[in-house]
């Protein structure tokens, strides 16, 4: 394949775009990105007005959470998850299906070609790994599955919900059982597309860090990383320790491995996790619905550069859009009461959406167009009118200009291991009407008071 006639090409969001180029990609590969006379090859991607842009990486997100958007909760954290967990206890494999192939195409329209999923709900009588995956690999996009578990539930919510007839054992897994069924999952063979990882929902801090340095046998078994929201929550602290600290002594700072959110750690603390090889993903959406810290990004990238910035799932005011999330992160931090050089430039967040992300999630050849890199990429089409207005010199700089002007639109094109996936701003294959009324009929039989 050869991209052809665009009017500029971003290879990395930290190097000058490439203007009026063409892309050259063979088995899945980019093999040659150039200006001049275009090469043959056998089949062509008119990219005409359009700018082609490495494909984004969500570092963390729910798929099955597709079917829990726009719920009202109140009560932060712990109110929003009981009112989650209530639907959650109900779900089924169709349910997870249809979430999980709604939240994809989402993703695929907002310019994603990876996405590491947390996916920590596994009833004991039913299998939540497959749909997920069938989803992935239906709609096209790279998967890393992160074998997720909640051996506890937060605070008082096992109580709460117990008293309120919620069947919490769909919703926590005793720790015997998700420590085998994590290992059977990460026996399960990969590909160029499917990689694996594991993780407990939120950290376990009653044992000493027993139940962690368990399940990080089983990652060391098989290779993976370990992942889990982490900010770290009141009261799980030591007096006098540090959210690092708190990480060394339960056995989470490991190389490899990822956090969402740290909403409570301090740039120190995100140093301290960038010397471990342990990465950290900001959510801006997700961290404005619930009323978290929003973060000094600058702190954090200078020292660390597996800093990300990814969507959340559904239920967390995921947009689908990875770009409009880069765009909102960049937006939160120009809010923040900082000088102008605190601030990062947009390219700098956009990289957080791309080649940070990728390093963070432990797949590094993500996020760029450079030759050898994977061909993962998406196409916006400057005729758009959300585009329009802006002088040709604007788009010297693409991430401002892509950030001062994007407006929620479509992608026009997403190729992903050479595979188109959208074509012309629609999924490849995919009936959105059907996904949109299986995710939304799935919503109101979870969410409803009377079923």
């Amino acid at each position: 394949m050869v991209v052809r006639g665009s009017r500029l090409i971003v290879t990395d969001w930290g190097a000058k775009p490439t203007y009026g180029g063409w892309l050259a990609i063979d088995e899945g590969v980019v093999v040659e990105v150039g200006n001049g006379p275009t090469p043959e090859a056998a089949t062509y991607l008119d990219a005409h007005r359009r700018m082609v842009i490495p494909g984004f990486v969500a570092a963390h997100h729910h798929l099955y959470q597709g079917s829990s958007r726009g719920v009202t909760a109140t009560g932060g954290l712990l109110g929003w998850l009981s009112v989650h967990y209530r639907a959650w206890s109900r779900m089924s494999e169709e349910d997870v299906r249809a979430a999980a192939t709604a939240s994809l195409v989402q993703l695929a329209l907002g310019g994603c070609t990876t996405v590491a999923a947390f996916e920590y709900l596994h009833p004991a009588d039913s299998d939540f790994v497959s749909p997920v995956v069938e989803a992935a690999r239906r709609v096209g996009l790279r998967l890393l599955y992160v074998r997720g578990c909640s051996p506890r539930l937060e605070g008082p919510l096992a109580q709460e919900l117990t008293s309120a007839g919620v069947d919490t054992s769909r919703l926590v897994e005793p720790e015997a059982a998700a420590l085998s069924r994590t290992a059977e999952v990460l026996s399960s063979p990969g590909s160029g597309t499917l990689r694996w990882a594991c993780g407990p929902t939120t950290p376990v801090i009653d044992d000493g860090g027993e139940f962690h340095r368990r399940l990080t046998r089983i990652a060391d078994t098989h290779g993976v990383g370990v992942h889990t929201h982490f900010h770290p929550l009141p009261g799980s602290a030591r007096e006098g320790e540090g959210a690092a600290q708190l990480a060394h002594r339960i056995g989470l700072l490991r190389q490899g491995n990822w956090f969402a959110h740290g909403s409570q750690m301090s740039a120190a603390d995100v140093g301290s996790l960038g010397e471990s090889g342990v990465g950290l993903v900001h959510n801006p959406s997700c961290s404005v619905l619930l009323g978290y810290q929003i973060p000094d990004l600058a702190a954090w990238h200078h020292g660390n550069d597996r800093v990300a910035v990814s969507v959340d799932g559904a239920a967390s005011n995921d947009r689908g859009s990875m770009i409009a999330e880069a765009q909102l992160a960049w937006q939160l931090q120009r809010a923040r009461p900082a000088r102008e050089t605190e601030v990062l430039a947009p390219a700098e967040i956009l990289e957080m959406g791309t080649t940070g992300a990728a390093r963070a999630i432990g797949w590094p050849e993500l996020g760029r167009l450079t030759p050898g890199s994977p061909a993962d990429f998406c196409t916006l089409d400057l005729n758009e009118l959300q585009f329009s207005g802006a002088p040709d010199t604007a788009l010297d700089d693409p991430g401002s200009f892509l950030f001062r002007t994007y407006s929620g639109g479509r992608v026009r094109d997403l190729v992903v291991a050479g595979r188109t996936v959208v074509s012309d701003g629609s999924v490849v294959g995919i009936d959105e009407e059907a996904v949109a009324t299986g995710a939304t009929a799935s919503a109101r039989r979870l969410y409803s008071l009377h079923s």
